[in-house]
């Protein structure tokens, strides 16, 4: 009994139990692997937001903390998303698990680089400021970044300023120990998951979803399309979005149209 206790242990410490119904049986490890920092991609309406909420509120049940920084939505409008799933967001923000930020893009970048025009250079001094704020004695075992897209979209210049931020940011996430997830937009059947691609390369991991339009109605669907230091399924599985939550099939797998 105590070598099980003992190999339990060592396995949450290496493994993140997402507790999403079908979402962990998807890696033979029962869960991603702590400290990745994974891109969640897909068209609007797909369910980003609302798998990266319940993750956080499932981990802050079980007195975890997390840290949800939202670049577009307030923080009134996330707590009520939270609450319509069920999920009494303010309670754990009160408690100290949760904590909700909401960030101005454009306040980011002029920090970071003195203007958004390009006209900054990348400085040393840029590289001493912190992309995200974290509070002295919080430490997060999840990072949410909500999202990506709204950083490049405030940008001028994408070749410069997004792409030194995106490096710095990565590196942040790796020096915090935290297992991050960060939300971005794409086509509804994208060939392509971020908006430059560098993202693509820097992240551990790519959740791809998906709202897959046949005739008259929609399907939901997920995909592990990539994830370091595990063995995950290869294949595109059903998913559900309910009252309660984001549930995932294992034994459904769903074909992506084939468009010509």
């Amino acid at each position: 009994m105590a070598e099980v206790k003992l190999q339990q242990k060592k396995e949450e410490e290496l493994i993140m139990k997402t507790r999403i119904p079908g979402f962990d049986e998807l890696f033979s490890e029962g869960g991603i692997p702590r400290r990745n920092s994974v891109l969640v991609a897909g068209g609007t309406g797909t369910g980003k937001s609302t798998l990266c909420r319940q993750i956080c509120y499932n981990l802050v049940t079980q007195e975890k903390h997390c840290m949800y920084v939202s670049f577009e939505e307030s923080i009134e409008k996330i707590e009520r998303s939270m609450v319509a799933f069920g999920w009494d967001a303010k309670k754990y923000v009160e408690s100290g698990y949760l904590l909700i930020q909401k960030i101005n893009p454009l306040d980011i970048l002029r920090m970071k680089f003195g203007s958004v025009s390009g006209s900054g250079s990348a400085t040393e001094l840029s590289y001493k400021i912190k992309p995200l704020i974290i509070p002295k004695d919080f430490n997060p075992e999840v990072i949410v970044v909500d999202s990506l897209t709204a950083i490049i979209s405030a940008s001028i210049s994408k070749e410069k300023n997004y792409r030194v931020y995106l490096q710095q940011l990565f590196t942040f996430f790796e020096e915090t120990g935290a297992t991050s997830f960060l939300i971005t937009e794409t086509d509804p059947l994208p060939t392509r998951f971020s908006d430059t691609g560098i993202e693509e390369f820097l992240a551990d991991g790519i959740l791809v979803l998906y709202n897959i339009q046949r005739g008259d109605r929609r399907e939901s669907a997920i995909e592990v399309l990539k994830m370091r230091y595990s063995n995950h399924q290869k294949k595109v599985f059903s998913m559900a979005i309910s009252t309660d939550g984001i549930k995932i099939y294992p034994e459904r797998q769903v074909l992506l149209p084939i468009y010509k």
